[in-house]
């Protein structure tokens, strides 16, 4: 028996795929109704059908699971993001047992432009190689690099940054190391995948991965004026297993998830050198703030010009005061390390801006329990020596 006749009754026929692809049609076009999108379903339909006639594997599965082939076309109708293999933001690709519409981060980049939320969105790797300085979160960064050399001729990977020109004409800029790009790629599901040419795109298209994952960091800083975007990316992170869903993160789950899943992982850069050793766990369907730059809902609301001046800044609290890097854990696979971390980073950033509030609906939005306690208490102390400091230097 073959392959294809175990997954589906229907045999792969140009008339099969034409069936399949029409059963797809009603909601696709009841969505494209509500949002009154220019996309046009025959064409689209033919971008499908060409993409299964040249790939066998992605019929399989399409009739194999009919459900996440109609959500995948459902989520290309509400991204208003075209199939047309020559534009490169969409394809439908098969990925663990189901159809996934793999937004590329050009198409994310489509998406916030055309909903006006930013007009320009600039997205590069950095490597060791590269001369790259950072200049703070409004300036332009300095990065000088050969873009005709070879990746692995310029060195191993060091993060990526995402530069957004607002309609304002303000520039937001936010950079994401490599520790937290490789946190996001532990944590997909495809990535666990116990054999290596089945770990989906983060094996096959490092760079586009870390660049996709920098712009769905970044975009938690831009205006929201759509929840397409918002909605894509939990697709993504979700049902396309590129990392993990929304939803609070307690001590307790973190724990469990970490005792059950622990895997050893070696990351290794582009030209398959092994960069460290750590164990990390296969934590699914948590918050999006364990890698890193998913603070603050909204950057333009950060009162960067009370930020007081260098010599009368407050400092991070001591060890005496409950300084969270005291709780940081030397395994970088510990989530409940990674989430103090992250916590200790919120805090010593909303020192330097003042924006306390902002640091506090995400404690509350994104943290459950202990965790919830400790960032809370540390913001009320770290708001009190803000103000104490403002105090004696008026």
């Amino acid at each position: 028996m073959s392959r294809r006749t175990q997954i589906s009754n229907s045999q792969f026929t140009p008339d099969n795929a034409k069936s399949l692809i029409s059963r797809a049609q009603p909601s696709f076009m009841k969505i494209i109704a509500a949002t009154n999108s220019r996309m046009n379903f025959a064409q689209e339909g033919l971008y499908a059908y060409h993409a299964m006639m040249s790939n066998q594997t992605l019929y399989d599965t399409a009739a194999g699971n009919e459900v996440s082939f109609i959500l995948a076309m459902q989520q290309i109708a509400s991204s208003g993001l075209s199939l047309n293999p020559s534009l490169g933001l969409a394809y439908l690709v098969p990925r663990q047992g189901k159809v996934i519409a793999d937004i590329s981060y050009r198409g994310l980049m489509k998406i916030a432009t055309d909903s006006r939320a930013v007009d320009l969105v600039v997205a590069e790797a950095v490597y060791a190689g590269d001369r790259f300085i950072y200049n703070g979160p409004t300036a332009e960064p300095d990065h000088v690099f050969d873009p005709f050399l070879a990746k692995a001729d310029r060195g191993i990977f060091r993060g990526v940054y995402v530069k957004a020109y607002l309609p304002s004409g303000r520039l937001v800029v936010d950079p994401l190391s490599a520790e937290d790009v490789y946190a996001a790629r532990q944590l997909s599901r495809a990535f666990q995948h116990s054999d290596p040419n089945k770990r989906g795109p983060w094996a096959t298209h490092f760079e586009s991965m870390a660049i996709k994952t920098g712009i769905k960091s970044a975009s938690k800083y831009w205006p929201k004026t759509s929840p397409v975007l918002e909605n894509v990316i939990s697709y993504l992170n979700e049902e396309a297993d590129e990392g993990f869903g929304s939803g609070p993160i307690t001590m307790a789950t973190a724990a469990s998830d970490m005792l059950g899943h622990t895997v050893a992982s070696n990351i290794v850069d582009l030209t398959g050198n092994v960069l460290e050793h750590q164990q990390a766990g296969t934590v699914e369907h948590r918050n999006d703030g364990l890698t890193g730059r998913h603070e603050m809902s909204d950057p333009l609301v950060i009162p960067t010009s009370q930020a007081s001046s260098e010599g009368g800044r407050p400092q991070p609290a001591s060890a005496g005061q409950g300084n969270a890097s005291q709780a940081v854990h030397t395994d970088r696979g510990d989530p409940v390390a990674i989430m103090r971390k992250r916590i200790q980073t919120i805090y010593d950033r909303t020192i330097r801006n003042g924006s306390w509030n902002a640091a506090t609906q995400w404690a509350k939005e994104n943290l459950r329990d202990e965790l919830q306690a400790e960032a809370l208490a540390l913001f009320k102390r770290g708001e009190a020596l803000s103000q104490q400091s403002q105090k004696a230097s008026a």
